[in-house]
Order: C-alpha cells, then structure tokens, then sequence
C-alpha cells in the first residue's frame, strides 16, 4: 500500500514573497524605460517604483496593506506626471493576493469601492481621459482579471487540498479495514475454538452420572456466550469480506442487560439487577453506551475484583440516565496493567455521549464502584 507523498521541500514564502517584490520592481522599471523613449523616468519614478512594489512583499500576511500602498504609489505616480507604464501591473498583483487571501464577502466588499475610486481619480484628478464610461470599463478590465484569477486560483488550491485530504483518509480507512479483517480472524477463531471445546466438554459431561449440574450450566453459559460473541463479530465485520465498509450501528439496550446479568449470574457470581424509570424511551446510542458499561464492569468484576456479589443500578430519567456497578470485592486502585483497555473505554465511550464517568474503590471500605451519567434530550429518541 503507497503511502501519501511526503511534501516537498518549498522555498519559505517571506523569501518568495520579497523575491517577488524586487522582480517586479526590475521588471516594470526596465520595460518603463523602453516603453516611452522620448520621456526617460528619472530617479523620482525609480524609487516610487520600487516603493509600490515594495508593498507587495507583505501581500501574503497583509493583502489589504500591500493593495493600499501599491495603490497610493500608484496614484501619486500618476499624479507627479512620471512616464506612465506598467506600473498598473503592482496594484493588479494585490487584487489577485486580496482575491487569494480573503473570503468572497471582503473581496465583495472592496472591489466595488476600488472601482468607485479608481474611476473617479482617473475621470477627475488625472483627466487624461474624460470619458466616464471609458474610464469605468477600463477600471473594470483592470480589477476583474486579478480578481477572477485569484480566486480561481484559491479554488484549485482548495480542491487540491480535499483531494490530498480524501486521500489520506483512505488510506487511513484502509488500514482501519485491514485491522478489522485481522480482529476477526484471530478472534474470530479463537471464539469458535471455545465454542467447540465448550460444547463437546458439555456433551460428554452430560452422559458421566454424577456431573455437578454447576459444571454443567457454566459450560452451557461458555458455550453460549462464545457463539453468541462469534454471531455479533461476523454480522458486523462480513461486509469486509465483499470490499465494503461495514455499516456500525449501535448494539445492545437496556432491554438486553437482564439476559447478560442471567448469563452472570449462571457463571456464579450473584448480581442484583434494578433498573427505574422509563427505559424504553433512552434513545438508542445511550442505551447502547449503557448496555456496554455494564457488560465491561462486570467483566472486571469476574476477572479482577474476587468478588462474591455486584448491583447493577440504571436510573432512566426524562433527561439522563445514570448507571452504578458496585461489588464487594478486594477494591483498591486500578491496575492497568492487569485491567486493560476497559475502564478506558468505558470511559470514553460515556464522555462521547456527554457524559461523566468514574470507577473508583467504594468510599466505605472494600468493593468498587463504576458510575456514569449521561444526558440526554427527548428529541434524541
């Protein structure tokens, strides 16, 4: 798999820009010189033409500054009677970084009072050419072309952005769709192997007298529990195997929690279970997120906490739902290095709902707690 190209090495954009500047100076003051042979620029027109072009080595961090001085350079240029010639090129390159730079309402908002002012000062003061309307569309020729120019410019620079960006997220969901794949082949066989073991244990143990029927309903619950795990894996990475994406939605509701807390319970482990309130009406990504901080705390309370007891306590109110998982085992702080990703993604999986979330020893000695609160609105459902 090819990876996005690394970006190449650019000349810094003040160098360029100050570069640029004095290019333009050279260029204009020289093609000045040949473009009006019987009137040769003096010293004067020189250095105001390198004043206005000046301007334009900021036109990147302050297109308004470098419009606004390369036009008052030229204006007073104009003024002074020096030998005209493409000195209107200075004030062109402006619009073009101003169109560039800035949204269309500024450039909206500028170049109208530009044309106003432009025309006025060329029908007005100069009065080289009286015509009104003269004036105006040569104004409007002088300023449209920069403009259309910078922004279709801006644009193309955007769409190659999208284009770059597009490109890095597919590459990114690429290697999402290559772990995937991976996940469900090692888990998925290592569920299926369970599964299987789990279930030719429980056939044998069935037809030997004298099996403890306790031995009997945790196999039944492995067994299960595997198959049912292995059927939520394959639904939701099979599209993988056909080249697409696989549609995530939400699994698991509040509905659900008394079928795990059962399968708990088979595995030994006494859970009271209540749930108050109105849980059919939690929209469907909380109760989703609920359903899986019970499923991850009483996880860790089989797999870590010693426990003989838990409570599992949700609280459906009209704007949030709080859960509590408590248990009666050893306690202490939490060991990451024993507890894993759980608590973390309990955790993140709440703050992403909105919510607040903790797990903690309880504060009376022996136990731990895991508590969360989740808001939300009616419009949700």
């Amino acid at each position: 798999m090819t990876t996005p190209t690394a970006a190449r090495t650019r000349i810094p954009a003040p160098v360029f820009d100050i570069g640029l500047a004095v290019l333009l100076a050279l260029l204009v003051s020289g093609t000045t010189v040949g473009a009006a042979p019987d009137h040769r620029p003096g010293p004067l027109a020189f250095a105001l033409i390198a004043a206005t072009a000046a301007f334009l080595a900021v036109r990147r961090r302050w297109p308004e500054v470098a419009l606004a001085g390369t036009l008052a350079g030229l204006y007073l240029y104009l003024y002074l009677g020096l030998p005209e010639g493409p000195i209107y090129m200075l004030p062109a390159v402006a619009v073009f970084s101003l169109a560039f730079a800035r949204p269309l309402k500024r450039l909206l908002f500028v170049l109208p009072g530009l044309f106003a002012v432009n025309t006025a000062y060329q029908t007005f003061v100069l009065g080289e050419i009286t015509d009104l309307w003269v004036n105006a569309s040569i104004t409007f020729v002088w300023l449209a072309i920069p403009a259309a120019g910078g922004r279709i410019v801006r644009e193309a620079r955007h769409a190659r952005a999208r284009e770059r960006e597009a490109e890095r997220e597919r590459y990114r969901a690429d290697e999402r769709v290559e772990m995937a794949r991976e996940i469900h082949d090692v888990v998925g066989h290592s569920l299926a192997v369970v599964s299987m073991n789990a279930g030719v244990a429980l056939h044998v143990l069935e037809k030997r007298p004298g099996t403890p029927p306790e031995v009997v309903e945790n196999l039944q619950a492995i067994r299960d529990a595997s198959t049912r795990a292995l059927q939520d894996l394959r639904a939701t990475l099979a599209p993988l195997r056909q080249g697409r994406q696989p549609e995530l939605r939400p699994t698991g509701a509040i509905a659900d929690i008394p079928s795990l807390v059962e399968a708990v319970r088979t595995g030994g482990l006494e859970v009271e279970y209540e749930v108050t309130g109105e849980p059919e009406a939690v929209p469907t990504n909380i109760a989703a997120t609920t359903y899986r901080v019970v499923q991850e705390s009483l996880t860790n309370v089989i797999r870590h906490a010693e426990a003989s007891k838990a409570t599992v306590r949700i609280y459906c109110d009209p704007r949030w739902v709080r859960i509590l998982v408590e248990d009666d085992g050893r306690g202490g702080p939490i060991d990451l290095d024993k507890i894993g990703q759980g608590v973390t993604g309990m955790m993140e999986r709440v703050l992403t709902s909105g919510g607040v979330f903790s797990a903690a020893p309880k504060r009376d000695g022996g136990g731990f707690a895991v508590k969360a609160d989740m808001p939300y609105n009616r419009s949700d459902t």
